[in-house]
């Protein structure tokens, strides 16, 4: 019955069952975000989140059992479905390459083309940014409470500065391009290092800082806070998000004073400043892409892969129709966000093709 059962799971490609499991060299077993098992492989540099039965599984692992003998194990009265699910778990974490098996690494990867083509285009200006942002690090953290009312009063301020620049804008008569532009960059500057600064506060280390094309058209400044998944609460996660547009708060409402009192020419380079910097934190809290807002929303709801399981639902949902099968509240939820996302995606592209024609038409 025994081997009945194994060579129902098998087939002639799968030797590396005999082989004994040995999780990868620099592969870390943690307690990650919202306290969850996670699997972090140093080879890849990404984390894996493990369930209830993966943990289970990792936990057994001695060096010298196979996963066949992992499966001769498993009994009970549903045997053979037992073992697909342990099967499945094994071979999951085989294709992720969590151990040392070079057979079936990496196999369920789509092909190279495809993915260079998913992935966007990176300029990486540095690989390590901590020194730059170790000292205030270290003030916040020794002043803990000082530095958070420090924050709330700003945010507060900042806030009611932009509500009434917003209500007292009026179209400028001179501006400054150059100022513009030079402030809109230290911005940008800042608005990064800011996340660098609290990932730091909590004891997180950022891997690279520069700039990226998302979607191939869309340039976005970025810093690596990947290792934030090490973070088990929720609220140090939203902060880290949150840094950044806390930064193009702060710098457009000190924009307000100067765009009220000033002479036309720094008060028109402050208007347009305000608007530019508006519209950035607009952008930056928009969560229907992968910005700061979505990343404060997903550590939020206690979620790692929202975008990803989002789309999977969708497709799901697209699918199958109304013929599938009744879906939780939970799964409403992911569908509805992925319209969402498609849907302002599908808007952007469109916008940045009308822009473009509207160019060619003006220089034609």
């Amino acid at each position: 019955m025994e081997s009945t059962l194994q060579d129902d799971l098998t087939g002639p490609g799968d030797a590396w069952l005999s082989v004994p499991l040995v999780l990868s060299p620099g592969a870390e077993r943690l307690t990650g975000a919202d306290h969850q098992p996670m699997l972090y492989l140093a080879s890849q540099r990404s984390y894996i989140r493990l369930s209830r039965g993966a943990a289970g599984l990792l936990d057994a692992l001695d060096g010298e059992t196979s996963a066949a003998q992992i499966l001769a194990g498993v009994g009970g009265d549903e045997a053979l479905r037992s073992r697909r699910l342990v099967l499945d778990v094994i071979d999951l974490l085989r294709r992720a390459g969590a151990f040392t098996l070079d057979a079936g690494a990496g196999a369920d990867l789509p092909p190279r083309w495809r993915r260079r083509l998913a992935a966007a285009p990176r300029l990486r200006l540095t690989r390590g940014i901590d020194p730059l942002v170790a000292g205030p690090a270290r003030l916040i953290r020794g002043r803990p409470r000082a530095a958070r009312a420090a924050a709330i009063a700003v945010a507060v301020a900042g806030v009611a500065l932009c509500l009434v620049g917003a209500l007292r804008f009026s179209a400028p008569a001179a501006v400054l391009w150059p100022t513009v532009f030079a402030v809109v960059l230290a911005d940008v500057a800042v608005h990064e290092l800011a996340h660098a600064v609290v990932c730091r506060v909590f004891g997180v280390s950022v891997r690279e800082a520069g700039i990226m094309l998302w979607g191939w058209f869309l340039p976005l400044a970025y810093v690596d806070c990947t290792d934030t998944y090490r973070l088990a609460r929720r609220r140090p996660r939203i902060l880290v998000a949150l840094a950044g547009p806390f930064v193009d708060l702060t710098a457009a409402a000190a924009c307000v004073p100067v765009m009220l009192v000033a002479g036309p020419r720094l008060s028109g380079t402050a208007s347009i400043l305000f608007l530019s910097l508006l519209l950035m934190l607009a952008r930056n809290l928009l969560p229907v892409l992968p910005t700061d807002g979505y990343h404060a929303l997903q550590a939020a709801a206690g979620e790692l892969n929202l975008r990803r399981r989002s789309w999977t639902h969708l497709r799901a949902w697209l699918a199958g129709g109304a013929r599938g099968p009744r879906r939780t509240v939970r799964q409403r939820v992911y569908i509805g966000y992925g319209i969402l996302s498609a849907a302002y995606t599908v808007a952007m592209l469109a916008l940045v093709v009308l822009e473009v024609h509207q160019f060619i038409r003006v220089l034609g």
